[in-house]
């Protein structure tokens, strides 16, 4: 093995790396990879916690951040990036979508498409993350551009004017030590008696990191309320996720099911909520893959997820009749009593578990290896 003061370096520059939200977790996911090809690796961040990257091999290295937001903010992050590879010269830069590089961006939002989907509107001159998107896609430094979904590499395809031969679509992978039909199944009865749901009542749940708005919160607000009164009594509706619930609860009391809905914040045993479940829902207006659905999906948690949802993708060849449009909320109350009344819940479950079986952590870390030595 190669010492780390001979070893090529690689960079990884990523604003902040939080272990709870996805694009960290790819970032670390990069640094595996990368570690495993013989580069030293070395995240440069604004925000982090150094323990994390120590775990995953790589060195943590915090750069001065620009205290005021704005546009500038993010320009300022790329211009210390720079100035810190111009001293330091590494084989391989890796920007998550704020830092120019000659070598591979990885981007995991969409933020025009975003605005478009779910507000109807163009985003603003001078958006702050746009701005920087804009200038770091128009300029085309890039060798390679990677993307969570086809739904983004259309996007950029189109917005940016990107040739498709140099976008790749790299799928995000789950833990299957973690997420997986053992550990969900044996959690299940002891998180349902916690949440106080009956056993012969189904869970029906929209679990998210957070952003109620894009992920169509109320509009499973609504379908919870033509439920209801197709099945009524026979369901309870979970919500998991750090937003404001409380213009949520505000409906579900409008709607007189207000009684029917438990309302959590983000928990870090989740595999024991998808395991509770009996559908997991994920309407969103747009949602750029959406690994909650491939960990509920792991954990042999039936899902129903909206046409602009990148992790719909994977049921198009075998389950397209599990993939609806965000605002078609009676397609999806009639969808929902199908699976409750009709399906088999548990073999579908276990179909799914056994199709996103080629989406684990590790098998998609062999193909982050495998783009990255293309590299």
């Amino acid at each position: 093995m190669i010492p780390d003061s001979q070893a090529p370096l690689a960079v990884i520059a990523i604003r902040q790396v939080e272990k709870s939200t996805g694009a960290s977790r790819n970032a670390f996911e990069q640094a595996i990879a990368l570690k495993a090809l013989g580069y030293r690796v070395v995240i440069l961040a604004e925000r982090g916690r150094r323990e994390l990257a120590e775990a995953v091999g790589a060195e943590l290295i915090r750069l001065k951040r620009w205290p005021f937001k704005g546009p500038f903010r993010r320009f300022w992050f790329n211009r210390r990036v720079q100035a810190w590879c111009r001293r330091h010269r590494p084989a391989m830069m890796v920007s998550h979508g704020d830092v120019e590089t000659p070598d591979v961006v990885y981007m995991h939002n969409c933020v025009h498409l975003a605005s478009q989907r779910i507000h109807g509107r163009d985003l603003p001159s001078g958006h702050e993350v746009a701005a920087i998107h804009d200038h770091v896609l128009k300029g085309g430094k890039f060798r390679h551009l990677a993307v969570n979904s086809r739904l983004m590499a259309v996007d950029f395809r189109d917005r940016y004017g990107i040739d498709e031969s140099r976008i790749e679509i790299s799928y995000p992978g789950y833990d299957p030590e973690i997420f997986n039909l053992e550990r969900a199944t044996a959690g299940r009865l002891v998180r349902r008696r916690e949440l106080g749901i009956e056993d012969d009542t189904r869970l029906i749940g929209l679990i998210t990191s957070g952003n109620f708005t894009k992920r169509n919160v109320a509009g499973f607000v609504e379908m919870a309320a033509g439920l209801e009164q197709r099945l009524p009594g026979r369901c309870r509706f979970l919500v998991v996720g750090k937003d404001d619930f409380s213009p949520y609860q505000r409906e579900a009391e409008q709607a007189g099911i207000a009684e029917r809905f438990i309302w959590r914040t983000t928990v870090s045993d989740v595999e024991t909520l998808y395991g509770a479940l009996d559908v997991f829902v994920l309407p969103a207006h747009i949602e750029e893959f959406g690994r909650v659905s491939l960990e509920a999906m792991a954990c042999g948690t039936p899902v129903l997820l909206s046409r602009t949802t990148g992790a719909a993708e994977l049921l198009e060849a075998d389950h397209a009749d599990l993939i609806l449009d965000s605002l078609d909320t009676q397609g999806w109350v009639e969808r929902i009593e199908s699976l409750m009344t009709v399906s088999d819940l548990e073999s579908l479950g276990a179909e799914l578990a056994e199709l996103v079986g080629d989406y684990s952590y590790h098998r998609q870390t062999e193909k982050l290896k495998a783009s990255f030595r293309g590299l």
